[in-house]
């Protein structure tokens, strides 16, 4: 039971650190930068950049930023998906609805050496500024 305990709490711990750490640049192999909807729409209004929705197939369906390809950070292939579809030489712009599977996911790819660009409040921040 008490094993039980002590899982939970480092679990916890790690998804709190996580989620604070992001809120300014995170270095892994690549650069993660979490931005407002202004800077977000700077970024991906570039040459090259890639745009990535996170979040499911179904909410992806239900509305999305124009350009942008789904990989559903939550499957357990979100990494070979990456790998598959995302060039290195440029950047990757991510998303989900809140910005909170979208900072796991701007882990995920930095770790694997993308540069990325991730909204910070999500598609609904993106839907209330009337973009």
């Amino acid at each position: 039971m008490k094993c039980r305990y002590i899982f939970l709490l480092s679990v916890l711990f790690s998804l709190v650190s996580c989620t604070f750490s992001f809120k300014k640049e995170v270095h892994g192999e690549g650069k993660v930068y979490s931005v407002s909807v202004e800077a977000f729409a700077d970024s991906i209004s570039k040459p090259g950049v890639q745009i990535v929705d996170v979040r499911t197939p179904q909410e992806f369906g239900e509305g999305n930023i124009p350009g942008s390809v789904n990989i559903d950070v939550m499957t357990g292939c979100f990494g070979e998906t990456a790998l598959e579809q995302l060039d290195k030489e440029y950047s990757v712009a991510v998303y989900c609805r809140s910005g909170n599977r979208s900072k796991d996911a701007a882990k995920v790819l930095s770790m694997m050496g993308y540069n990325v660009v991730e909204l910070d409040e999500g598609y609904n921040a993106w839907v209330e500024s009337g973009r």
